[in-house]
């Protein structure tokens, strides 16, 4: 195996490791953002990394709001209902947790449900919640299924996770989980696909090669959306396959584009400025956070956001204010940044709903 040699591709300095809705008042601390591509196997990262109790001091409540991520959560709920039997981890899950599905427990024996900000509370005397981030040795059971959900992504070693998962495990027991959709998300010119919190790119043939590297066999998958999850059913294997990653030129083609994209848009948006319009973006994360520390001229009117918890405070890093999508009625003609990807359509059906005048960007 060659050892891994990273190059730099792209820097957006000095920016917030915190990528959600904050007081007026409040500092964040800001790093360097690098994107760097390892140069023999082609793997992308961002580093340096933010240590996690900083990353993930506050919560932001991505994955909370809208149509497209309930029915994401229910269709990973139906994706693994037929295997909720025995001893159930759930890890990372938070308030999304799988249990506020789940209406028979009876061939349920314990399900443990860790991770931070779980504020669901459904009474069954199976249920067990930790709310803190708990390391999985110090779990004293064997599992007959393990599932997390948006949670592989923002690892930083997952090579360590997928091999206590394996020790976890009961024979014949599963490992089922849901990971964005990296590679239509770059294509799309999302900006959240890759970031301080998800620390590398996974292709689903890099995630393949971590599996089955770590002796694990996918039984199952399944693609959610044109851009935004896959969901896979994996079992241990007695024999690991050695499965090699080689994409350096296709990746770096890949990231290459994202960032014109990226310049493209901040151009468009500077020339709207220049013309004095009106001009919002959609999303109080890393979409216009991103945007913003590429350039972006003074100027915009704001933030649109859905989610109440964020609506009259500030995108984090900025000066902007956050507003309900309320605030585009009777504004008449008003441009809007959206790149949101799976969540577009539901976006743009609501906003014209509100001002038939709004013209996307």
């Amino acid at each position: 195996m060659n050892k891994e040699k990273y190059l730099n591709i792209k820097s957006i300095k000095k920016f917030p490791i915190f990528m959600g809705a904050v007081n007026k008042s409040f500092q964040v601390e800001k790093k360097d953002m690098n994107f760097q591509i390892d140069q023999n196997s082609g793997k992308i990262r961002i580093y340096p990394r933010v240590p996690l109790g900083k990353l993930y001091k506050y919560k932001h409540g991505e994955g909370t709001t809208g149509m497209t991520w309930q029915l994401h959560h229910h269709t990973f709920f139906k994706f693994c209902e037929k295997y909720l039997r025995g001893n159930i981890l759930e890890i990372g899950a938070g308030s999304n947790s799988i249990t506020k599905y789940i209406s028979d427990f009876s061939k349920i024996n314990k399900f443990i449900s860790i991770g931070k900000n779980i504020k669901l509370k459904k009474q069954n005397k199976k249920i067990i919640y930790i709310d803190k981030f708990v390391k999985l040795e110090k779990i004293n059971y064997k599992f007959d299924l393990i599932i997390h959900s948006h949670f592989f992504e923002h690892l930083f070693n997952p090579i360590k996770f997928l091999k206590l998962i394996k020790l976890k495990l009961n024979k014949n027991g599963l490992h089922i989980f849901s990971m964005p959709n990296m590679k239509p998300m770059i294509k799309k010119g999302l900006a959240n696909a890759v970031s301080f919190e998800h620390p590398f790119y996974y292709d689903q043939d890099l995630v393949k090669s971590y599996l089955e590297n770590n002796y694990f066999k996918i039984k199952k998958k399944k693609i959610f959306g044109k851009s935004h999850s896959v969901m896979y059913q994996t079992k241990v294997i007695k024999k690991k396959k050695k499965f090699s990653y080689s994409k350096f030129s296709e990746n770096y083609k890949l990231f290459k584009n994202l960032f014109i994209k990226w310049e493209k848009d901040v151009q468009k948006i500077n020339n709207f400025l220049r013309k004095k319009e009106k001009v919002y973006l959609f999303g109080a994360h890393i979409f216009s956070q991103l945007i913003i520390y590429l350039n972006l001229n003074k100027g915009i009117n704001g933030v649109i956001d859905n989610d109440k918890l964020k609506q009259n405070k500030y995108l984090c890093g900025t000066n902007y204010k956050i507003f309900s999508p309320i605030k585009l009625i009777n504004q008449g003609k008003v441009y809007v940044y959206l790149r949101a990807g799976q969540y577009d359509k539901e976006i743009k059906n609501q906003i014209k709903k509100i001002n038939n005048k709004v013209i996307f960007i």
